[in-house]
């Protein structure tokens, strides 16, 4: 199949593509940056999804649509707010456009988040638990998804993935892992100390291979049309302090944290973690790796 993926110089993106690519699919990549980072990608175009030209041009030409292009650090969300706003309202909507006009396109896949969920009344919470965010991602991408629901019909697929707290190979320094692996060495008996925030709240942590895998399963797999949301979640949380005490077993390692309060994030739960029990049943999805595996892969591959 054809797949265009937006923001495919992303994180995700690549992650995506590698395995599309290997698996004989080809790749449509549109993303902001200049030049394509993904080896074997059929086209690729820089442009903003804002651009609905482009977007028009290019749906006419995929069977499958994956959009993943959106403003998703916390830093830089905080900083850019109405930003992130246009860039996850204003250009999902022409995405959407673009595929209601493709006469070729039939599946659209959407890259949410479990920050949707915000408020938790009841853990793990799942597909139809109340959706009432408290940071700006959270309540962007719930006003995107409503969005998606308005356009959604009988005639395609549209799969909303509501995904937790990705990680892998790759993955910028703002986010926890990386952060941890920055001020690591490795190869050090001694006592070392690092800097963190909360090392207490607990987060649903799924490793990147298995995301990716979750959007091809959408892609190789029948699925009924109309909209369809679906966690991908690991099931279990873990704490920052969690993943230290994984990383001292795993690499015979003595570690300090200095808790730094700026570095704490007052717009979110305590403890977040999600069902994936409906990814189980219908796509026959669900994570492979543990934590373990995970963070020996992102070892291996650095």
């Amino acid at each position: 199949m054809v797949v265009l993926i937006t923001g495919v110089n992303g994180f995700i993106g690549r992650n995506i593509s590698t395995l599309l690519i290997n698996s004989g699919h080809r790749i449509i990549g549109l993303d902001i940056h200049d030049s394509s980072q993904i080896e074997g990608i059929d086209q690729y175009y820089s442009e903003s999804i804002l651009n609905k030209q482009i977007l028009d041009n290019l749906a006419c030409k995929a069977d499958v649509i994956i959009h993943l292009a959106a403003i998703t650090a916390h830093s830089e969300i905080i900083n850019k707010k109405y930003e992130t706003l246009e860039i996850n309202f204003n250009g999902t909507r022409n995405v959407l456009n673009a595929f209601k006009a493709s006469k070729r396109a039939k599946k659209f896949i959407y890259a949410s988040t479990g920050k949707v969920y915000g408020e938790i009344d009841e853990l793990p919470v799942n597909e139809e638990s109340i959706t009432k965010p408290l940071n700006i991602l959270g309540k962007s991408k719930l006003i995107t998804e409503q969005l998606i629901d308005f356009y959604s019909d009988d005639k395609k697929n549209y799969v909303i993935f509501r995904i937790f707290q990705v990680y892998g190979p790759g993955q910028l320094t703002n986010f926890l892992i990386p952060t941890i692996l920055s001020q690591l060495r490795l190869d050090k008996r001694a006592a070392q100390i690092i800097t963190l925030g909360d090392i207490n709240a607990k987060r649903d942590y799924v490793f990147i291979e298995d995301i990716a895998t979750a959007f091809k399963s959408v892609i190789c797999n029948d699925i009924q049309n109309g909209i369809q949301i679906f966690n991908l979640s690991s099931g279990d949380a873990l704490s920052a302090k969690d993943i230290i005490e994984v990383f001292e077993r795993l690499f015979d390692l003595k570690i300090e944290i200095d808790i730094n309060q700026e570095l704490f994030r007052r717009d979110e739960e305590l403890v977040e973690y999600g069902s994936n029990l409906k990814a189980r049943d219908i796509l026959g999805w669900q994570p492979k790796f543990s934590i373990e595996q995970g963070l020996k892969r992102i070892i291996k591959n650095s």
